[in-house]
């Protein structure tokens, strides 16, 4: 038996506990502000395309700025190098033929070859060797073909090249060795069944053998029991009189990875280097959540749920799981409905109850304009914004999910009235190097690195070298694929499975830089493009300057040693040797001190 003090007492613990749960709630109902929106502004205030910084409006700033030189035709590789020189700022030139090239009283940093595309003799090596003495390094973003490597050795010479063991090989899987991409080391190969469907890397190569002195940052590896240092290589560099000569094997410069092989190079060849990034990390969901139940048999078939059902559910227990884990914004793109010829119209009730719930994960929510309709877009417009306006729903979306919609439409979208305070569009990766940059004179882009729900060892490449180069990362995880599914592959039980193992894991090694929204990563991004910087380095001191009027974020690669100050800013440190520098004020100074580890030298293998 119960006493009555007992039993008073239990009463009063239960009340006091019902009532803070209570309380609770109230309160976060209270101060859920979910129909505000504190990145809607005027968007002809914010900086714009006008203000991107160039060579040709920064040369005062910075006279002595590097310079980048492209030589072969205008393809994947030229684009790529271009984006990369306007992101660090460097100046650039392209050139279809060498000999076009003027050695100048400025000699380049570096000049990038596409080597596959090339005429090589005598003359073209000894040119090469000439701008080498006089300190530039060399890229060869592709390789000449393998036979013509085997007759010339003075080719081989320059490439570091020992021999040509095979003009054709296959290898089991590629080996990232740490130290240069951020993120670490890293083998991409199949162990085990489930993971078949990532193995996407070239494994068909030729196959070199290099010769002592050089350093290998990316090897094959072979199905026999060959030594390692027989593996064949994939990206190396050997030193040549003042200068480093730098080679890729296979494709790899002519996507957003370059952008990050490029910077990874540069850094290898000095003991200090320092270049701006964005510093942003987000995961899109688009086409999430859906308001209106369409759909009904597929769904009923595959998931014996509704839409409404599957959204709530199923979809956001598994997102939001890999949103806490993953140190990743969270942008959800939502759409209001998918068929617009249909009869079922969005819901309010769902409206609200989503707003609330983005809100409350301190996310953002979006617009997509996707339709499984061929309904023009200003009707779809009209639509979803009448049925706000009945709803006396009043929000201003400040993102668009640019996925599926053609060039005249996203036009149109960004003409309409209640999408006035859009201010960036995000598109899923297209396979090209342009990740940042702006859609109008007022409205930037970003660019998704890697779809989430299949994250390939070479997404996976691609995010660590656009991360080395930006600081940047963005995931994306298509919802509409999961409620108008093609077939049971396209199924939320195949599909997070992929999402839930694969996307927390990957970004484990960039804890260092912030998650973001896309409309937080907006002006993030405004603010890296305008920019324009030099720094300097005397005994132990790094001196950076720079032209942004915001917070500006920087890379600060020092092998072998760590930070002890900062004058100006603060710093996190990504990984060993690796910083992020905020810069709070237009100069900022920085001490290093060595590491604990052994030293590090340029040339040091």
């Amino acid at each position: 038996m119960i006493s009555r003090r007992n039993y008073l007492s239990i009463a009063s613990i239960m009340l006091v506990v019902l009532f803070m749960f209570q309380f609770t709630n109230v309160t976060l109902e209270m101060w859920n502000d979910y129909e505000s929106n504190e990145n809607a502004v005027d968007i002809s205030t914010l900086t714009g395309r006008s203000s991107v910084f160039t060579a040709e409006n920064g040369t005062s700033f910075n006279a002595n700025r590097p310079i980048a030189v492209y030589i072969g035709g205008e393809n994947a590789i030229s684009q790529m190098t271009a984006s990369w020189a306007s992101y660090s700022k460097r100046d650039f030139t392209a050139s279809a033929h060498l000999v076009d090239l003027s050695m100048g009283s400025r000699p380049p940093e570096l000049i990038v070859l596409d080597g596959a595309a090339m005429s090589w003799d005598a003359g073209t090596v000894q040119t090469l060797q000439n701008y080498a003495a006089r300190g530039t390094h060399l890229v060869f973003a592709s390789l000449p073909d393998p036979a013509v490597i085997q007759r010339s050795l003075e080719l081989r010479e320059l490439l570091g090249i020992y021999e040509v063991r095979a003009r054709r090989t296959k290898v089991q899987g590629i080996h990232l060795y740490d130290g240069f991409l951020l993120g670490g080391e890293c083998i991409y190969q199949v162990k085990e069944q489930k993971d078949e469907a990532r193995q996407d890397m070239e494994l068909e190569m030729p196959w070199y053998i290099l010769d002592a002195g050089t350093k290998a940052y990316m090897k094959g590896i072979p199905a026999g029991d060959e030594r390692i240092e027989d593996y064949p290589a994939v990206i190396w560099r050997r030193s040549l009189e003042n200068a480093y000569v730098f080679a890729v094997n296979g494709s790899y410069m002519e996507d957003a990875t370059g952008l990050g092989i490029l910077s990874a190079m540069m850094s290898e060849t000095t003991s200090c280097t320092v270049y701006p990034v964005v510093n942003a990390q987000n995961m899109v969901l688009a086409n999430y959540p859906g308001l209106a139940s369409e759909n009904d048999a597929a769904l009923t078939r595959y998931y014996s749920y509704s839409m409404r059902g599957l959204y709530q559910d199923v979809l956001w227990p598994d997102l939001t799981a890999v949103y806490h884990r993953g140190n990743l914004g969270l942008s959800c793109m939502m759409s209001m409905q998918f068929d617009y010829d249909d009869s079922h119209n969005p819901n309010q009730g769902q409206f609200v109850y989503y707003m609330k719930l983005i809100n409350e994960l301190d996310a953002e929510p979006g617009l997509s304009l996707y339709s499984v309709s061929d309904t023009p877009v200003t009707e779809r417009l009209t639509a979803d914004f009448d049925f706000m306006r009945q709803a006396q729903l009043e929000y201003k979306f400040t993102s668009l999910y640019g996925g599926g919609l053609e060039e005249q439409d996203l036009s149109d979208a960004l003409g309409w009235g209640d999408l006035e305070n859009v201010r960036t569009v995000v598109f899923p990766y297209d396979g090209g190097s342009d990740i940042v940059g702006y859609q109008s004179e007022q409205v930037t882009r970003q660019t998704a690195i890697t779809d989430g729900f299949a994250h390939t060892y070479r997404s996976d490449l691609r995010m660590r070298s656009v991360e080395t180069a930006l600081a940047y990362t963005s995931v994306l995880a298509d919802a509409a694929r999961v409620v108008y599914p093609d077939s049971k592959n396209d199924t939320w039980d195949v599909l997070s499975q992929r999402l839930t193992t694969d996307v927390p894991g990957s970004w484990e090694g960039f804890k260092a830089f912030d998650a973001a929204t896309v409309s937080q990563c907006d002006g993030r991004i405004r603010d890296f493009l305008a920019l324009d910087y030099t720094y300097s380095r005397e005994g132990d001191r790094v001196s950076i300057r720079h032209t942004g009027s915001n917070t500006a974020w920087f890379l600060l690669r020092v092998p072998g040693e760590t930070v002890e100050s900062v004058e100006g800013g603060s710093v996190r440190k990504a990984e060993d040797g690796v910083y992020l520098l905020e810069a709070a004020e237009d100069h900022v100074e920085v001490v290093l001190r060595p590491a604990l580890s052994e030293q590090w030298a340029p040339g040091t293998e």
